[in-house]
């Protein structure tokens, strides 16, 4: 019955296809539904940043004293449009509410049984795929301007005793690691065992085009309707279609798909920006900065500035100045000396394509869904990766693919349950 059953996977984002390839590789008849390009969205925009160290959830009480400064910076990295305010509250609620000290180790603990097992999943999938280059592991630098010892060692102490590699660099050490570095730089967080793309679109691609050679079908058709009762059914703008399974992923977009099933998940947009400069810097590894709260990876194309959290929802028109003030943090803290290019640059020889805005679709424990619906066995969730939807890909496919199956998943989904609010 397996090699003859259709699965609908909803999504054609990182998280979608790495699901339709692992169903599709185990005999499956797998369909994608993306109205876009596969992978246009923030599967095309991200950092490029396989963010194994973050194993703390986004719901910091540190953050409450920050939030205020951060409001106020033209330049900071934090935005909530005033009229979307009303409609986010409730999730702020939830969101403050995961503050808590168990909730945070509770949490802590499920972000980092993903982590763990990410990048191996990755090498997995990108042989398969015959595109191993697409995930380079060099590290990755969290940088400061300002440094409290104090604060370091603890920092440094807190990654370590959730098993992330850390070490603090500064002087030469430093400057070998990155001489690009201005010297208003006085240290940095390195991490050992992360890693990065040089291109997050031909990553997803890449899966995608071994998907189809399997057999696999990508329809471009936006889905507007999902039942589940008797038979899963799928409504586009163009047609209805029946299957024996169905898997959301559609990221952002996955609230109402689900609400019409019956779920309600307090799932918000955390809209993120880029630049995309056409220059090349020679940075070995992605370098974060912590006092500027943006990214910069090196990539096939260029440099990718990446970063800012706005609440605006999933429909309000890009504000670009967003994109545009990651010119200005990329200088501060790049040296003129060793990148000349960068200095010289202005935003008015940019083309439009340099300026991109996406959606990390998030919940307040920063945890995905991952599940079977308990009303109907043959609907699936795999949605709400928040920020680290690049770096979870590949593992949530594999994890999707055991649970579709009848597997025993190699990571206990529980935590991840639809249900959980």
């Amino acid at each position: 019955m397996q090699l003859t059953q259709r699965v609908a996977v909803i999504g054609g984002g990182v998280v979608g296809i790495n699901t339709a390839y692992q169903l599709q590789k185990q005999g499956f008849d797998v369909t994608v539904f993306e109205p876009n390009e596969i992978a246009s969205g923030a599967s095309f925009g991200n950092a490029g940043h396989f963010a194994t160290e973050q194993v703390f959830p986004l719901a910091d009480p540190a953050l409450l004293l920050q939030v205020p400064k951060m409001l106020s910076d033209p330049l900071g990295p934090f935005r909530i449009k005033t009229s979307y305010l009303p409609k986010v509250m409730p999730w702020f609620t939830r969101f403050l509410l995961q503050m808590s000290s168990d909730n945070r180790q509770s949490n802590t603990r499920h972000i980092k049984a993903l982590n763990e097992a990410a990048i191996s999943a990755w090498k997995r999938v990108l042989n398969d795929a015959s595109a191993s280059e697409l995930l380079v592991l060099k590290g990755s630098l969290l940088t400061f301007e300002q440094i409290e010892e104090n604060n370091i060692d603890e920092l440094i102490g807190s990654f370590k005793a959730q098993g992330v590699s850390a070490e603090f660099v500064s002087g030469k050490k430093l400057a070998s690691l990155a001489p690009q570095l201005d010297e208003c730089i006085q240290g940095a967080i390195y991490f050992t065992e992360v890693g990065h793309t040089p291109d997050p679109q031909a990553l997803t691609t890449s899966i995608c085009d071994l998907f189809s050679r399997l057999g696999g079908c990508v329809i471009n058709e936006k889905v507007i309707n999902i039942t589940d009762e008797p038979r899963p059914i799928v409504t586009t703008e163009l047609s209805d279609q029946a299957f024996d399974k169905i898997v959301i992923c559609a990221g952002a977009f996955s609230k109402p798909l689900v609400k019409q099933l019956g779920y309600r998940v307090p799932l918000e947009t955390e809209r993120g920006y880029h630049l995309m400069l056409p220059i090349e810097v020679a940075l070995d590894c992605p370098i974060a900065s912590n006092d500027r709260k943006f990214i910069m990876t090196p990539m096939t194309s260029g440099l990718r500035l990446a970063g800012t959290v706005e609440f605006g929802g999933n429909d309000a028109k890009p504000d670009y100045q967003r994109s545009d003030m990651l010119l200005t943090h990329a200088k501060a803290i790049l040296s003129k000396a060793q990148c000349p290019q960068l200095h010289e640059l202005t935003l008015e020889q940019l083309n439009d394509n340099a300026r991109w805005m996406g959606r990390r679709p998030s919940l307040p424990d920063s945890l995905p869904v991952m599940d079977r619906s308990p009303h109907n066995p043959n609907v699936f969730f795999n949605f709400g990766h928040q920020h680290l939807g690049l770096t979870w890909g590949a593992i949530c496919g594999e994890l999707m693919a055991q649970l579709v199956t009848n597997e025993s998943p190699s990571i206990d989904l529980t935590p991840y349950r639809i249900t959980r609010f």
